[in-house]
């Protein structure tokens, strides 16, 4: 019998991958980004936020409604 494939979580996500989670507009998450509000890298010239940095700054947001992400 064959077991079910698990689902793993991403460790990094795109701005428009975060604008979905969050419920913000896509330009809305790259201002944030650029202001350096979220943090993120560059991975082979992509902007990417890391999951536990995104996880950080909704903690660290007292307005935004909590979540289940990933």
């Amino acid at each position: 019998m064959r077991k079910a494939p698990r689902y793993i979580e991403p460790m990094f996500y795109s701005p428009v991958e975060v604008a979905k989670l969050i419920g913000f507009g896509r330009s809305s998450v790259y201002e944030l980004i650029r202001a350096g509000e979220i943090p993120s890298i560059r991975i082979v010239g992509r902007i990417r936020v890391r999951r536990e940095s995104l996880l950080a700054w909704i903690e660290a947001q007292p307005n935004l409604k909590r979540r289940q992400i990933g």
